[in-house]
């Protein structure tokens, strides 16, 4: 099946006479203030269905913002994902950023005082068409720091019918959510043996801990540490959640081979009807698996069509449901040798425009929900709202809770701790070397010494 967009590994476009350098000299040769944009290739152009890639779009908003203002040339840059963040921190550290750049919440950029807060430059039309999740997200000490363009909501997805046939209720599911029991029980009816070929009710990947934080999450512990530093996956929830888990794997409703299964391995299960629920994915699979359902009828792909939905991760008894999200803004910056006011002022307008209702396109291209609500309203068709699966999505953005907002130096530590505590020790958990409360214990040790 050919995706609607790809995410590439190398890709460095220089698009203008500026190439691969810092944050612009201000005025250009005919006396225009120039706006330097660093931004990545969300996604690609596709042939077949006519649609345009990001980099199209990206060109059509700086034509309209240039147009509204003849005094204005902007210059953009398409950075690869591997190298971009990597090239504009040494670009911030010189003290020379570009006026505006992607990326995700960051609070060591506002660290460096080159980053410009939004509020001044936002009347209350501008905030109050952003959902909220996207104003939280990027909001700290009361201050607004970047512009979503979408807001990346995470969810399981299932197969329709494997579900209802184990008795399932999805409208339901979809708008009321369900409990770690109400899934359990579910995915449990769905595991079985068929024709010599395992089945099982749920499925996920066990590279990383991310499906124990979305179930730690929806067992009321939403961070694993807190801006005050406190680690926070050290208690009885953290042992809950991981038996939980091992009850799963131990009755075959997940696979015990789980520790070794990447995110492509379970989709290809997916696909194969070898498993009826997995997690995680997002909006964007809706469309990947409709594309899919007609190479299937075109017969250009062998397979079974899936009746795709999408679902809430379920939630502990007693605890409230919370869905996890992200993705990333458009941030404003002046540099350190400062070209004015009115620079910056310019470098607001358009990072407005390339952020606004009509750049709302590029969060329909990906199939993921636009953080403007206009921009919901002016794609609505192209996003599916009015489907079972769109108005999920829609009363998923309602609860969608930020992350940690961590100052650089505790990210560091945060980030310590993730990688020589959590998930080698989750791994063993996985692999049966480790029991919960083993696992708990051994990370705890290791985040408390990083954190003394």
């Amino acid at each position: 099946m050919k995706k609607l967009f790809l995410f590439l590994s190398i890709f460095c476009l220089a698009v203008t006479s500026a190439g691969c350098s810092g944050g612009g000299k201000g005025a250009d040769s005919s006396g225009k203030d120039v706006i330097t944009v660093w931004t990545f290739p969300h996604y690609r152009e596709n042939a077949e269905t006519g649609q345009k890639s990001y980099e199209q779009h990206l060109q059509e908003l700086i034509a309209e913002v240039e147009a509204e203002n003849p005094d204005i040339k902007v210059k953009y840059e398409i950075l690869s994902w591997d190298e971009g963040d990597k090239k504009f921190d040494i670009a911030l550290n010189s003290g020379n950023p570009p006026d505006i750049f992607f990326s995700v919440m960051e609070p060591k950029f506002i660290k460096t005082g080159l980053a410009v807060p939004l509020d001044d430059y936002l009347d209350k039309s501008d905030l109050d068409d952003l959902e909220p999740f996207a104003i939280n997200n990027f909001s700290i000490d009361g201050k607004l720091w970047a512009i979503s363009q979408w807001i990346s909501i995470h969810t399981w997805g299932g197969n329709r019918t494997m579900m209802e046939e184990a008795g399932a209720d999805i409208a339901k599911i979809q708008s009321e959510g369900w409990t770690w029991q109400e899934f359990y029980d579910i995915a449990k009816k769905i595991s079985k043996e068929e024709n010599g070929k395992k089945i099982y009710g749920f499925a996920t990947q066990g590279k990383n801990e991310e499906t124990f934080t979305h179930l730690m999450r929806n067992n009321g512990v939403i961070k694993s540490v807190t801006e005050e530093g406190k680690f926070m996956w050290d208690g009885d929830k953290a042992v809950e959640t991981l038996d939980f888990l091992k009850k799963m794997m131990d009755e075959g409703v997940m696979p015990k081979e789980t520790a070794g299964i990447d995110a492509a391995k379970v989709e290809d299960m997916f696909k194969a009807q070898e498993v009826g629920i997995y997690g995680r994915t997002g909006p964007y699979q809706v469309r990947f698996n409709d594309n899919r359902n007609k190479e299937i009828d075109a017969g250009k792909i062998e397979g079974e069509k899936i009746d795709f939905v999408l679902l809430p991760f379920p939630h502990n008894e007693g605890e409230k449901e919370v869905a996890t999200g992200g993705g990333g803004g458009m941030w404003l910056f002046k540099q350190k040798n400062y070209k004015g006011d009115k620079h910056t002022e310019n470098a607001a307008k358009v990072l407005k425009h390339i952020t606004g209702t009509k750049s709302s396109v590029t969060a329909a291209t990906l199939f993921i929900p636009p953080s403007r609500k206009s921009g919901q309203e002016m794609f609505a068709d192209l996003l599916q709202l009015n489907t079972d699966n769109g108005k999920f999505i829609q009363r998923t953005l309602g609860y969608v809770v930020p992350g940690a907002k961590l100052e650089p130096d505790l990210a560091q530590k945060s980030t310590q701790i993730l990688n020589d505590g959590i998930r080698p020790k989750f791994q063993g958990f996985l692999a049966g070397e480790l029991s919960s409360e083993e696992t708990v214990q051994q990370w705890t040790k290791v985040a408390e010494g990083i954190l003394k």
